[in-house]
């Protein structure tokens, strides 16, 4: 919950809105993600899925090895 943290520090005299907005946010990423993986289940084949899904993991190995290397964000 660090960006939660980042949310309230940075909105120190609004704590209660900084909170409802990160809780509304969090609420708002489940259900979309949950909206999108339905369609793609129901669109693709299970072999389209499993595609997906490597391509995905590859995105996000990429991005792990691109920040490792980034002195800014560690």
């Amino acid at each position: 919950m660090g960006p939660q943290t980042w949310m309230i520090k940075a909105a120190p005299r609004a704590e209660e809105t900084a909170s409802s907005l990160w809780v509304a946010v969090l609420n708002l990423s489940i259900g979309l993600g949950a909206l999108v993986g339905g369609v793609i289940v129901d669109t693709l084949t299970l072999q389209g899925v499993l595609w997906l899904g490597g391509a995905c993991a590859l995105l996000a190995a990429l991005a792990i090895w691109t920040a490792r290397t980034n002195d800014a964000l560690r």
